[in-house]
């Protein structure tokens, strides 16, 4: 019988993780275990574990704050050793959003030979231009499922166990942002598919309003510290996959937007300007990991 293992990533909300675990527990096809992957500092969330009592929770401390990147490294690891044939991947503040996502996933997982990673929302990437593509509407329609180059973060990720066996992880350094993505292009790098199922996804747009959502070449961003992770961690991952195109096209688009964001006023402006001028520099610098808190 398939065993579904599965680790979700946490950082100082232990309440919320709670409700999270119940989620995942309640699906239709619920995991065997569930590894609690800890980034926080204090014991507020182990006490909080141990008070469920519950033989399928294993805790692991990593006593210090590895980002998403960092913990979900581990957490492949730990599922790997335990033997699972398919581990979730979540966020403690993202629980599937229905009940039947990990056995309708499952369902699919035989549709490639070499499929890797399932999931219910994803996204093509532009590997010359360094940008997420977003699938349209009318091409979810038309098949049942979709093979994609990259998982959205949150959106029920079950990465295949031999996956995990092999090795295959996000890198560390990377601390925060696109940790999903450079995990996914490593996956399709080494011969694996990325699939989603249709119904799924057709489901999620529906639920939070993007069936004809149109991404805008550029908004103001709430938390500019996101854009210096962005960048700096999209320029690590254009030299992982030797993409000098990628690389180049990336230094002159947000060159740009060291720019542009003076549109939206001076103290706006000068906060972007620092922010992508402060990638720059670590980048080239090789400055990785934590190096600012979000």
């Amino acid at each position: 019988m398939l065993k579904l293992g599965a680790f979700i990533i946490t950082y100082h909300r232990p309440q919320i993780l709670l409700g999270t675990i119940k989620a995942v527990f309640s699906q239709t096809y619920p995991p065997d275990f569930i590894w609690i992957i800890d980034n926080s500092e204090d014991l507020e969330t182990d006490h909080s574990i141990a008070s469920l009592l519950d033989s399928r929770i294993r805790y692991h401390r990593m006593g210090y704050n590895a980002g998403p990147a960092g913990a979900a490294a581990k957490g492949l690891v730990l599922c790997a050793q335990e033997g699972a044939d398919w581990i979730y991947w979540g966020d403690d503040n993202d629980p599937p959003f229905r009940q039947d996502c990990f056995e309708r996933l499952l369902a699919i997982r035989n549709v490639n030979p070499f499929c890797g990673v399932l999931g219910a929302v994803g996204q093509f990437f532009d590997r010359k231009k360094g940008v997420i593509k977003r699938i349209q509407t009318r091409l979810l329609e038309k098949k049942d499922w979709v093979e994609v180059d990259y998982v959205a973060g949150g959106m029920c990720m079950l990465v295949s166990g031999q996956v995990a066996k092999e090795g295959i992880a996000p890198d560390q350094d990377l601390f925060f942002g696109f940790e999903e993505l450079d995990f996914c292009l490593k996956v399709s790098s080494k011969g694996y598919s990325l699939v989603v199922d249709s119904g799924l996804f057709l489901e999620a747009r529906k639920k939070w309003g993007r069936l004809d959502f149109e991404r805008p070449p550029y908004r103001k961003k709430k938390n500019l510290t996101r854009e210096y992770y962005s960048l700096r961690n999209l320029l690590m991952i254009s030299d992982t996959l030797t993409l000098k195109t990628m690389r180049n096209q990336l230094i002159k688009k947000w060159g740009l937007k060291m720019f542009y964001g003076f549109r939206y006023g001076l103290g706006y402006g000068w906060e972007n300007f620092r922010m992508v001028a402060l990638a720059f520099y670590h980048y080239f610098m090789g400055i990785k990991g934590k190096t600012l808190d979000l």
